[in-house]
């Protein structure tokens, strides 16, 4: 095996099996905390290769080295049979409240790992945006080109509005189509007389409102720790909205065939920008692994089937009706979901496949 090839894959495996672990341990720690009886806290997926038994748990690395989890008596969602029952130290046995504490914990770790790790790259020195936006291309015959845009302005302001980022000038424009807006720019260093120019709602395939492509500026960035830690919350916040703003976007992309659905990556798309990301530097990779704590504690909360959103619907459900729904409807409730996510992984890795050798 190639040695960056072998590089990759340990550090993908590596940064999703310490994701999951800490995922896992907020579901650990607050089952101990709370009375209920933990199984097996294990470092991958069967079949078991080594382990130890401590305080009446197992503790046991596994042969498959993804991810990992957590067995909690009498949360058996799988299976028909439920362990436990009638144990007072069962999952079943404790409170709703208590339950749902529990099945929070998983998402709540995720994003404390990612305002950590997060804050440690902006802390020591990471490759961040200035809050500069610069112009890289400008499409012939474009609104931009009639304004006397040119590849390697910097925008600053739009209507007096600051430009933070390329989020900030691409909801701008796309929020005032067939209006008129005045860009302040800087060339070469120094302001040039504002430019006015007009987006338009329905431009060629591949171009945007006003005919421009844009990137952040960047420049290597230490913000002193309380800065760093807003700099982190900032981003994490970000990226929960771009999740919760993606059905609409896929949604949106079906009627817009110019525009094209936003691209969707899985674990192989992962697994290739953890390569690329991993060669620029220590502070670069902590923020992937950052973005993907919160991608999955976004993605686990999601009432679906199968996940631990979905389990927790069940239990405020069962606490604000005071009636819990049968164990064996919930536990084929929660298979055919976990069937369904094992689907969509698929359709997804196919993607990613057909994206990296260009099909």
């Amino acid at each position: 095996m190639d040695l960056g090839l072998a590089r990759t894959l340990v550090l993908f495996l590596i940064t999703f099996t310490a994701i999951i672990a800490v995922h896992e341990f907020g579901h650990y720690i607050t089952a101990r905390l709370l009375g209920m009886k933990v199984l097996e806290f294990a470092f991958g997926f069967p079949p078991r290769a080594l382990g130890i038994r401590h305080a009446d748990i197992d503790y046991t690395l596994n042969w498959v080295p993804f991810g990992g989890f957590v067995r909690i008596l009498g949360q058996d969602d799988f299976t028909i049979h439920q362990q436990g029952e009638g144990d007072p130290r069962a999952f079943t046995s404790k409170p709703w409240w208590s339950q749902a504490i529990v099945l929070a914990a998983g998402v709540t770790m995720n994003f404390v790992l990612a305002l950590i790790v997060l804050t440690i790259a902006f802390a020591t020195g990471s490759t961040a945006p200035t809050g500069d936006v610069r112009i890289i291309d400008v499409a012939p015959g474009s609104p931009a080109v009639t304004a006397g845009i040119q590849p390697g302005d910097v925008v600053t302001r739009v209507d007096g509005t600051r430009m933070n980022d390329v989020r900030d000038l691409i909801r701008y424009t796309a929020r005032n189509v067939e209006k008129e807006i005045t860009l302040e720019v800087m060339r070469n260093g120094r302001p040039i007389p504002p430019v006015r120019a007009v987006p338009r709602s329905d431009p060629p395939a591949g171009q945007g409102p006003l005919g421009i492509r844009v990137e952040d500026v960047t420049a290597p960035v230490a913000a002193p720790l309380p800065q760093a830690f807003g700099q982190a919350a900032s981003l994490t916040g970000e990226v929960v909205h771009q999740i919760i703003d993606l059905p609409g976007q896929l949604l949106g992309a079906r009627g817009s065939p110019a525009q094209g659905p936003p691209q969707v990556g899985g674990p192989i798309e992962i697994f290739r920008v953890t390569g690329q990301v991993a060669d620029l530097g220590v502070p670069t990779f902590l923020k992937l692994i950052g973005v993907l704590s919160v991608n999955l504690g976004v993605l686990n909360i999601v009432p679906f089937p199968g996940l631990d959103g979905g389990r927790l619907f069940f239990v405020l459900l069962g606490g604000i009706f005071r009636k819990r729904l049968s164990p064996q409807v919930e536990a084929a409730i929660h298979a055919v979901g976990f069937v369904l996510l094992i689907l969509l992984l698929v359709v997804v890795s196919i993607s990613d496949i057909r994206r990296a050798t260009g099909g």
